[in-house]
């Protein structure tokens, strides 16, 4: 990870994603870019009503962000870049930041959780970078908890080239923090509680290049996922410390097993349009209960 790009806000949980940063820094040695996003409703209220001084308050504005932004880093020694971005949508020049850098990660805080209802209507800031970023994108919990082991989260249902080469960038890139780290790696998958659908079971003959389990016992689904990641594991040659196979919903199994002591690894393959609204994609389901970090792999 040679170049990490910071996405700061002016809060008080901005330090926490500068401290994260600084700790990988100081074990790849690598370079760090700190992009402070600046925004305020004066922006709104301008276009109705017009201040002859906008441009006056708008620069005091982005100068008490300055201010902010070296107050936080003379706490740290570490040598870095920045630069300021005014705009409520602030997630486009982050994008566009990170891919002109070359950036190798993200680093932020997670934004304010909202209500599914809030989510439908207006897609949070978090998620849009969540599909945009060109690169993995580290989402800081506000929790503050010390991380204890890095878990990577894959799927064993989906058969697909693209979803396989996923798992495989998931799997590697927690092995590599692991290590940077120095963090146990536990590797993860979730499968369905059959035993708590409320649909009776049938025969479903597998559709060519699908996983269909429906047809199995829930005990033969559970085998034979475990074999698909072990074997998986072991033609990357990758020794995790510990190999779990959940049961029941991937968003609610992987934020109670995770808690607040894990930083979580898991991919995503976003959808867009009407499928992103209805559906969205697992990393943005895990997001509303998780409490600890999370580490997106695109």
């Amino acid at each position: 990870m040679e170049n990490i790009l910071v996405v700061l806000d002016g809060s008080d949980a901005d330090e926490q994603a500068v401290a994260q940063a600084v700790k990988i820094i100081d074990r790849t040695e690598g370079r760090l870019h700190f992009l402070m996003t600046v925004y305020d409703q004066i922006e709104e209220m301008h276009k109705y009503v017009g201040f002859d001084n906008y441009k006056d308050i708008k620069q005091s504005l982005l100068d008490r962000a300055e201010t902010k932004l070296r107050l936080l880093t003379d706490q740290f020694n570490v040598n870095f870049s920045s630069s300021m971005t005014w705009g409520k949508r602030w997630y486009l020049p982050v994008v566009d930041k990170a891919r002109k850098m070359e950036a190798d990660l993200i680093i932020k805080v997670v934004g304010d959780r909202h209500s599914r209802l809030v989510d439908f209507l207006q897609t949070p800031e978090d998620w849009h970078l969540l599909r945009d970023a060109s690169c993995p994108l580290w989402l800081i919990s506000d929790q503050n908890a010390d991380i204890q082991e890095v878990i990577a989260a894959v799927s064993t249902l989906d058969e697909s080239p693209e979803h396989r080469a996923l798992d495989e960038r998931v799997t590697g890139q927690a092995q590599r923090l692991a290590g940077a780290l120095s963090k146990p790696l536990w590797v993860v998958s979730v499968l369905p509680d059959f035993n708590a659908m409320a649909v009776p079971m049938a025969y479903v003959p597998p559709v060519p290049g699908q996983s269909v389990l429906w047809h199995e016992t829930a005990a033969e689904a559970k085998a034979r996922s475990q074999q698909k990641l072990e074997l998986m594991l072991d033609r990357l040659r990758v020794q995790p410390d510990r190999i779990e196979m959940l049961t029941g919903r991937v968003d609610r199994a992987l934020a109670e097993t995770v808690d607040t002591h894990g930083l979580l690894v898991i991919g995503s393959a976003a959808n867009r349009g009407l499928a992103g609204k209805f559906i969205g994609n697992s990393s943005e389901k895990v997001l509303r209960y998780l409490k600890a970090d999370m580490l997106v792999v695109h």
